[in-house]
């Protein structure tokens, strides 16, 4: 299976209550997925970055 997802929190907060709540409760889904993920991508810039697993451990 294959999720897409859009990080909305490295953007500007919105002032609306309800447009933050949403920001943060999209937050929190994108990080129980990705705890359960074999392998979580991110593409910045066009470039993908592989966030899990990691190759060399901190």
């Amino acid at each position: 299976m294959v999720l897409v997802t859009n990080e909305l929190g490295q953007g500007i907060v919105p002032d609306n209550a309800l447009a933050r709540q949403f920001r943060d409760d999209h937050g929190w889904m994108n990080q129980a997925v990705a705890e359960i993920a074999t392998e979580v991508w991110m593409a910045v810039s066009g470039l993908p970055l592989r966030l899990k697993p990691q190759e060399h451990p901190l």
